[in-house]
């Protein structure tokens, strides 16, 4: 009786069949395993709507121990504290120079080809500088956080 079990659990072990087989026997044991977890709270299988709320980010970060936490209104749900560094975007920093006043200047479209039809007054006036509007000022704020802009 020994040596038949044997043999059908050799033949279970075949490369066709034991694939197979232990394919289908892992998601039920993965699965038992999340269930235990919910059921003993390990805080490792969280509900959908606990990840995105705001006290289960406030409470993640409560538990890493960091203090001056700032939780944002914002969609993203972006945590935020004095550990991290604010990095600039560097297309914004190449596109954008803050001057000392604080506005925004950034160059005219329209003088990179087909100049040879345009006047060269038309031509230097493209190439001064212009001020950005103040409705985009708070998407470069965003970008350039390291920048004194007003």
């Amino acid at each position: 009786m020994a040596s038949s079990a044997a043999a059908r659990a050799m033949r279970g072990l075949s490369l066709g069949t034991g694939r197979v087989a232990a394919r289908s026997a892992r998601p039920a044991v993965v699965a038992r395993g999340l269930a235990a977890q919910r059921r003993h709270g390990l805080g490792l299988a969280r509900t959908a709507l606990e990840i995105g709320s705001k006290a289960c980010i406030s409470s993640g970060v409560a538990s890493l121990g960091l203090e001056g936490v700032v939780v944002s209104d914002s969609a993203s749900k972006q945590v935020t504290t004095s550990k991290y560094k604010l990095k600039t975007r560097k297309a914004a920093a190449k596109r954008f120079k803050v001057t000392g006043n604080g506005k925004v200047v950034r160059r005219k479209q329209g003088k990179q080809h087909l100049n040879t039809k345009k006047s060269a007054k038309r031509k230097r006036f493209l190439g001064a500088p212009a001020v950005v509007e103040k409705g985009d000022i708070p998407n470069i704020k965003g970008s350039m956080p390291n920048h004194k802009i007003k």
